[in-house]
């Protein structure tokens, strides 16, 4: 586990990094241009911010499937948005932010049953994400003619969501105590003793997943139903600064925010990172100069704003327990 002193100075480095590639980029492009098209938006920013609260919700019915208990999915979502908001907004990203969520949903014993299907739920996610960018970048490759730059990353993309699959198939084969891996690591002494069950837990999900046709499908129809709602924000997001339907150009922005959120977890909110590479394949793809950089500036802002509502729900909820102690 890394210091707090080298963890804070590893946040401020990585935040200066993104905050100086967004200026260099904002600077290249000009701000006229940027805020003139970001002010076609509008309202359209509500449907943007509801698109990304289903994608929430997908996610935290898949989560809440694997646990295999009642859970009130208004608590479930309140945890994945709590957690993602410490993800997002620290260098430390799933380190932090997959605990908080299983400790936000139950601080008791059964924090461990949740934990460890959060694990269970983020490889099917990480399968998914792998044939999405797959699927999203060949269809690049083939509908675009592409700068070499751009070309390289697409193959170098596919030979990384290859890669990807790959040990997600040897992860099912091998059934990994991923999660009591990471609980054992945090520097909570009250946690070891959860380790253990945690571990049982993990070895009968992972263990059991042949037999749990239903549940498992319930999270195969989550996991499809997150990408498609990824894939509408991003098209609305087009549509909302061009004007234009531009489906394929959409998918394939959607996909390469996965690939950006897989490279550059160390730099809170993808900041700077995000618009410098959605500006080159916006540009790449037809869709003309700043387009990108609007279309994940509108992502930020949206990130942003989750964020600013997960910290509140966190903050809540600790003073709720501490008043109850």
């Amino acid at each position: 586990m890394i210091p707090p002193v080298r963890r804070s100075v590893l946040a401020v480095l990585a935040l200066s990094v993104g905050a100086a590639l967004l200026v260099w980029q904002v600077h290249q492009l000009g701000l006229e241009r940027i805020t003139s098209g970001l002010s076609q938006v509008g309202w359209g920013f509500l449907l943007i911010l509801l698109l990304s609260l289903l994608r929430f919700v997908a996610r935290s019915i898949a989560w809440t499937t694997l646990i295999g208990q009642p859970v009130p999915i208004g608590r479930a979502v309140a945890a994945t948005i709590s957690g993602d908001a410490l993800g997002n907004v620290t260098p430390l990203s799933l380190l932090v932010s997959e605990p908080v969520k299983a400790m936000y949903l139950d601080a008791g014993p059964g924090s461990s049953r949740s934990l460890a299907a959060l694990a269970a739920e983020n490889f099917f996610y990480s399968v998914s994400v792998g044939i999405y960018v797959t699927l999203g970048t060949a269809a690049m490759l083939r509908a675009f003619p592409l700068p070499p730059e751009i070309h390289v990353a697409g193959v170098t993309a596919l030979g990384l969501m290859a890669l990807v699959l790959a040990v997600a198939g040897w992860t099912a084969w091998q059934k990994p105590t991923l999660a009591s891996a990471v609980v054992s690591r945090l520097p909570f002494g009250r946690l070891a003793a959860v380790v253990d069950r945690v571990r049982d837990f993990e070895v009968r999900t992972y263990g059991s997943a042949g037999g749990q046709g239903g549940r498992l499908g319930v999270v195969v129809v989550c996991e499809t139903a997150f990408h498609l709602l990824s894939f509408l924000e991003t098209w609305l997001t087009v549509w909302l600064v061009t004007g234009v339907s531009s489906p394929l150009a959409a998918f394939v922005l959607d996909t390469f925010n996965r690939i950006v959120n897989i490279v550059a977890k160390m730099i809170p909110l993808r900041l700077g990172v995000d618009q410098v590479t959605s500006e080159r394949v916006a540009v790449a793809i037809g869709l003309g100069p700043a387009i990108g950089t609007m279309v994940s500036l509108i992502r930020t802002g949206r990130m942003m704003v989750w964020a600013a509502v997960g910290l509140l729900l966190l903050t809540r909820r600790s003073l709720g327990q501490a008043r109850n102690t």
